[in-house]
């Protein structure tokens, strides 16, 4: 039986809507909900994420190493005759030696101006900043004024900066995130009479830093495929090119005086360079594999200490090394002391 009422249009009559109508029938459609379950699922983890504690020798290190890497840098600007003149050719406006006339960035002039005795006073600062780094002494005071410092000194000339300049701004501000001076410190013998404390702190500030770590890895070994010397469509030649670059050696005859036998090694260290750097992320996902890593890099940044001219960075790569053994480092820190260490997992 036909229903008496039939309010629905015939089917040739609704397809023939104006096309407008249809349009706004879609835009008033309710828009898919968020399933709230998976908000507190991901707040969750957040909240698990940044609750986590671990022993704090893993930041403690990295601070140490920190500490010393600030010393290499620093300390032939303030007390080397070849790094006064760099600081002063570089750095200070033409009429105190400079080679160009230099306004001074606020930093600066709030110090007095682009002139030597002003980095001078920044880089001692930075100095013993550095050394109370190292012995882990007053906090995290050091660790803010050395970035302060170093970055008001080192940042006046951008030009003449390098990734080990931005590198040491990003260790600072890691270890300023963390209670770096937890053990292995002055401080830490002043509060319980001992170098060492198993008390846990907040794990993120490691993690944080050990993203950090893969994240420079992985973005400058992809940043190298633009070039094909690192790639075999120019049979990995980037070593063997750079080692006879005077801009970057330290022995640009070297390659020339082997007579051809360094061609094979220095192939075999270009892919290996570029495939550790491109797949460094996999520490972040296969803990058991960041030995294996480690020791690479270790080889890798020793082999350009002892054959280039690239600044601190090296010595800033490997001073995040720790971060990516947390309990690792807990057990060498008990060890060094004989304490007992809360090293539960830690990744």
């Amino acid at each position: 039986m036909a229903d008496p009422v039939d309010n629905s249009a015939p089917e040739h009559i609704q397809d023939s809507a104006p096309e407008h109508i249809q349009d706004s029938a879609v835009d008033d459609a309710p828009a898919p909900k968020v399933s709230s379950s998976r908000v507190r699922r991901a707040f969750a983890w957040c909240v698990a994420q940044t609750s986590a504690r671990e022993d704090g020798a893993a930041m403690a290190l990295m601070r140490i190493a920190v500490g010393l890497s600030t010393l290499i840098l620093v300390v032939p600007f303030a007390f080397t005759e070849a790094g006064q003149e760099i600081v002063r050719f570089s750095f200070c406006d033409d009429d105190a030696g400079g080679f160009r006339g230099m306004v001074g960035s606020p930093g600066i002039r709030l110090f007095g101006g682009p002139v030597p005795e002003v980095f001078f006073g920044l880089f001692v600062v930075s100095i013993v900043c550095a050394v109370l780094m190292v012995v882990g002494l007053f906090g995290r005071v050091p660790i803010l004024v050395a970035a302060v410092a170093t970055n008001i000194a080192l940042g006046q000339n951008t030009d003449v900066s390098g990734g080990g300049d931005a590198l040491l701004g990003n260790a600072l501000f890691l270890l300023l995130l963390s209670n770096c001076t937890q053990t292995l410190s002055l401080d830490c013998v002043w509060r319980t009479g001992r170098f060492v404390d198993p008390t846990p702190v907040a794990a993120w500030p490691r993690k944080l830093a050990l993203v950090q770590l893969a994240i420079i890895y992985t973005t400058t070994g992809l940043q190298k495929l633009v070039s094909t010397a690192w790639t075999p469509l120019d049979g990995f030649s980037a070593l063997y090119q750079i080692l006879q670059s005077p801009q970057w050696s330290r022995f640009p005859r070297l390659v020339e005086a082997a007579d051809g036998w360094l061609v094979g090694p220095l192939v075999a260290m270009t892919a290996i360079t570029i495939v550790w750097e491109c797949g460094f992320f996999v520490v972040l996902l296969k803990p058991r594999w960041r030995a294996a890593m480690a020791v690479i890099g270790v080889g890798l940044h020793t082999g350009i200490l002892l054959s280039m001219e690239v600044g601190i960075f090296s010595w800033l790569s490997m001073a995040m090394y720790p971060t990516m053994f947390g309990a690792a480092s807990a057990r060498l820190a008990a060890r060094m002391t004989k304490t007992p260490s809360h090293d539960a997992a830690s990744t």
